[in-house]
């Protein structure tokens, strides 16, 4: 048997382990997503890499573009997993919630970047999948949650809080990732930009009365 072969069947048996070749094919995805960005993300590299025939991920995927939105999906899921489990203990500390979710997206999604951005091009996964958009709705509600288990008096509503909130978050990634922005510290507080800017806003949201 020669070493491809070996590795082929090597591949095959780690993914039978697993019991669910749709999980298998998720997880190579991802990995070339990681390595390779999406454009390296094909059917026939996925399933090379998984160790089974081209033709098998038809079964669960029958087009990349399946493929990508489920790997999206799954992206959504960690991201909302994360967020909850950020803020999970400071229900009556709004500020520290607000400051924790946003610190999350941050590092998801500057680490490694490939994922974030692969949430957001439309052109490439679809935005309207039952499960896709699920996992959205968790992240924004993980926000939205927050917000109202607080007590402080708002400037306007919560939605729209939540809506700058977000707005800003997204806002300063995408601008990172797609180099406008560089990695620089506040002259005044000497943190990093984005909690510089993160602190601005949540002045402006839990404004005090003179």
């Amino acid at each position: 048997m020669d070493s491809f072969n070996l590795k082929a069947k090597q591949k095959r048996t780690a993914g039978q382990k697993h019991g669910d070749l749709r999980i298998v094919l998720l997880r190579e995805g991802l990995s070339l997503l990681d390595s390779q960005g999406v454009e390296g993300v094909t059917i026939r590299a996925v399933a090379r890499n998984a160790g089974v025939a081209h033709s098998a991920p038809a079964n669960h995927f029958p087009s990349k573009r399946v493929m990508l939105t489920a790997i999206a999906a799954k992206i959504f899921a960690e991201l909302a997993d994360l967020t909850i489990e950020a803020v999970t203990d400071l229900a009556d500390k709004p500020e520290q919630a607000i400051q924790a979710f946003a610190e999350t997206c941050f590092q998801f999604a500057f680490d490694p970047p490939n994922r974030y951005q692969l949430l957001w091009q439309r052109q490439l996964i679809d935005q309207d999948d039952p499960a896709l958009a699920t996992e959205m709705d968790r992240v924004y509600s993980a926000l939205l949650s927050l917000l109202r288990q607080d007590q402080v008096k708002h400037r306007v509503d919560i939605e729209t809080d939540a809506i700058a909130i977000w707005s800003m978050i997204h806002g300063y990634i995408s601008m990172r990732l797609d180099g406008n922005f560089v990695a620089a510290k506040d002259a005044v507080t000497n943190l990093p930009r984005h909690k510089a800017i993160l602190l601005s806003l949540i002045d402006g949201i839990y404004y005090r009365d003179s």
